[in-house]
């Protein structure tokens, strides 16, 4: 099998707006994009079962190529002796899956629900495999404020005859605009592609974790990845985790349907920045209330003292990072306007007289909240330098 060529170009995302509706844009041709505040971007399904990811945190794509919607992602079916394959891949998957058979789309719909744990967006894609009777629905499904989205694959035998084979969901790893890393797996058969090996200290992760058991794992270099899928056998429970390479990853159930039959198999694709595993926690259990204050969603020094050095840091609370869009400081010599990690700047006081000055926070979060606040300081002395602290 011949290696893919790479592609080392970046795609940026959008600008951070203060828009507080969910917007949900034109999708690419034969598609369907949920897109969002964050910390998933967008969720890229094609009508034939492919997939691509943006993340708030990240300049380009998640899955190779870096700017394509959809990637070399999504799933992957076999029936009998046949793979069945989104046609979209044009890099990895294409050269490494072997003699494949796109899938042939039926139906999509738009994207429905409001984005909210009670009503999550989501996407219906139906397609086929061939003539052979298997009949595939895709669910994909969004909460604003996750780092991961689900998907459900039902497989309905439609013909007279048994059915059997392997379903796969895999991609093509392209971890925070770097195309190498390291991977790791977890007990239950999740896998993923990380920034360290085995992902100790946890950091960067792109994840696949099996709501639906018995599935294996597989997490390797990109085409051995694909190759394994054309071979047609169940991925083999292995990683290359102490190994920093081009690498993809997956996992895989195998099936068995008498006519008239149905199964779904289904799990969550996670890209977190800190590298938290598992199924995604409630998105209200870190959601800021406050602009300041122990709970609130910035970090700064007390005011119930007047402020001696005329520099000092604000801060977004590392608990919130998943949660925030964007931060506008207002400071009485200028205005910062936070976009992404570390969440930071200096709130910078010299110059001016002693006397009494505010400082005005402008928050927005996933789930479309504005959170607003304002913090006096008074100063000392007249118009010390003071020292330049770290954020």
């Amino acid at each position: 099998m011949l290696p893919h060529a790479r592609l080392h170009h970046r795609r940026l995302l959008p600008a951070v707006t203060t828009a507080l509706a969910l917007a949900v844009t034109a999708a690419p041709a034969g598609a369907a994009e949920i897109t969002s505040p964050g910390p998933l971007s967008s969720v890229v399904v094609s009508n034939d079962l492919g997939c691509q990811v943006a993340h708030t945190g990240d300049a380009a794509l998640e899955l190779f190529p870096s700017g394509a919607k959809p990637g070399d992602c999504g799933t992957f079916i076999v029936v009998g002796s046949d793979l069945y394959a989104p046609a979209a891949p044009a890099g990895s998957a294409a050269s490494g899956l072997g003699s494949r058979t796109p899938f042939t789309g039926v139906s999509q719909t738009g994207v429905e629900g409001a984005g909210s744990t009670a009503s999550p967006f989501k996407v219906t894609s139906v397609a086929t495999a061939g003539a052979t009777g298997l009949k595939v629905t895709e669910v994909d499904q969004y909460i604003v404020g996750q780092e991961s989205y689900r998907t459900d694959v039902t497989l309905q035998n439609t013909g007279g005859g048994a059915l059997s084979g392997v379903v796969y969901r895999a991609g093509d790893c392209y971890l925070q605009s770097s195309d190498t890393g390291f991977g790791f797996s977890e007990a239950n058969g999740a896998v993923g592609c990380s920034l360290n090996a085995n992902n100790s200290p946890p950091s960067r992760i792109e994840e696949w974790y099996p709501i639906t058991g018995g599935n294996q794992f597989m997490e390797a270099k990109f085409s051995e990845v694909w190759s394994h899928i054309g071979t047609h056998a169940p991925f083999p429970n292995t990683t290359r985790a102490g190994e920093s390479i081009d690498n993809g990853a997956g996992i895989s159930w195998t099936y068995s349907l008498p006519p008239g039959q149905s199964a779904t198999f289904s799990h969550y694709t996670t890209f977190s920045p800190t590298g938290v595993t598992g199924p995604p926690p409630p998105v209200s259990s870190s959601t800021p209330s406050s602009a300041f204050g122990p709970n609130g969603v910035v970090d700064t020094p007390s005011n119930r003292r007047c402020i001696s050095h005329r520099w000092f840091r604000i801060k977004v609370r590392k608990k919130y990072w998943p949660v925030t869009v964007g931060v506008t400081v207002r400071m009485p010599k200028t205005t910062k306007i936070l976009k992404r990690p570390p969440w930071g700047t200096l709130v910078d006081l010299r110059g001016l007289p002693k006397g009494t000055f505010t400082v005005k926070i402008t928050a927005l979060t996933v789930t479309g909240d504005v959170i607003r606040g304002s913090r006096k300081y008074r100063t000392c002395r007249g118009k010390l330098t003071g020292g330049k602290p770290k954020l």
